[in-house]
């Protein structure tokens, strides 16, 4: 499965994140929405965020922000 890093919709950190499915690109765009599943991640000194639901975000973009995540 392909890895993206998206921001978990929970804490607001970046988190690594498994792509489940892709849809379709939108008509006159570079951008592709799809399916993720979160991985669990760490938030501060030895907590982490148990959040793994999945969520629909951006797996296929041309453009990223300062910290790596598809915009």
């Amino acid at each position: 499965m392909e890895e993206i890093f998206v921001y978990c919709n929970v804490c607001n950190k970046k988190a690594k994140a498994l792509i489940l499915t892709k849809h379709p690109k939108e008509e006159n765009s570079s951008k592709r929405y799809g399916m993720v599943r979160i991985l669990q991640h760490n938030i501060g000194f030895r907590k982490s965020c148990s959040n793994t639901s999945q969520m629909k975000a951006l797996v296929e973009s041309d453009t990223k922000d300062k910290n790596g995540i598809l915009i």
